[in-house]
């Protein structure tokens, strides 16, 4: 099924144009995780809504056995398309990450997605998933946007817009948040722009993102069965929590878990 936020389909070919991210580094910091908790090269990994598959790429070059999986099928398409015929170690399929089979993967890796989950419900389901495809002690990497930070920065920064060239026209695109304080909420207004051979055209989307507190978080794991949890404010050991508006949570899931029973 097609996924509506044309970030996630029309414009999945411009993904990483738009939204430029150290990979490099943050997966060093990743890898690093990883092997201090004996998750080493060759382990197995769930990229849990990989995206444009860039994380899953860099992981798999340092080592692990990795598995992206995401819903948009545009996605998918650009990850398999990126990885050429890189690495048997790699690949990717179009899946639910609320739904992910019982398996005995040593880590999980969920980055940017969770804020997209917005209903209680699903949120204990998203826990639960990567608690049951994980193996005894296995390590479960995310981050999630911290709701006092993001709203901060919101209120002032409401706006973000960024330009670039592509092969196919110039393309801006725009982005409006407004803040929902009850429910924790922003409500994002998306705008893509393609000029082309002096022709415009747009593509809005309207959308709500749910932030997260630290409690919240550290509920949902403790309830699905993870311990030792460290916190961070960036995909860098040296930035501590509450230094931005992100919450990078590194856990290993128990020895003894409930779903174990089920």
């Amino acid at each position: 099924m097609k996924d509506p936020r044309p970030f996630y389909s029309e414009f999945a070919w411009a993904y990483d144009l738009l939204i430029d991210r150290p990979v490099q580094k943050e997966c060093a910091a990743i890898a690093a995780w990883l092997v201090e908790r004996g998750v080493v090269p060759g382990s197995t990994l769930v990229d849990a809504g990989c995206g444009t598959g860039r994380y899953a790429i860099e992981l798999s070059r340092r080592g692990y056995r990795v598995c992206g999986i995401d819903r948009s099928a545009d996605f998918i398409e650009e990850a398999t398309r990126a990885a050429g015929s890189r690495s048997p170690q790699l690949s990717f399929e179009v899946g639910d990450i609320l739904k992910l089979a019982r398996s005995h993967d040593d880590g999980v890796i969920c980055r940017g997605v969770l804020n997209d989950v917005v209903e209680e419900d699903d949120r204990q389901s998203a826990f639960a998933a990567f608690a049951r495809t994980l193996r005894d002690g296995g390590v479960l990497i995310l981050d999630v946007r911290e709701w006092d930070a993001t709203a901060e920065r919101k209120d002032r920064e409401p706006l973000f817009r960024k330009r670039v060239d592509t092969d196919r026209g110039r393309l801006t695109f725009t982005s409006v948040t407004e803040l929902d304080p009850p429910t924790r909420c922003l409500l994002i207004r998306e705008r893509h722009t393609l000029e082309t051979d002096g022709r415009e055209r747009s593509w809005d989307y309207d959308f709500v993102m749910r932030c997260w507190t630290p409690a919240e978080l550290e509920s949902l794991l403790h309830v699905n069965g993870f311990e030792s949890i460290a916190y961070f404010g960036a995909y860098d050991p040296v930035v501590g929590q509450g230094a931005t508006d992100r919450l990078v949570a590194v856990a290993l899931r128990s020895a003894y878990n409930v779903f174990d029973c089920v």
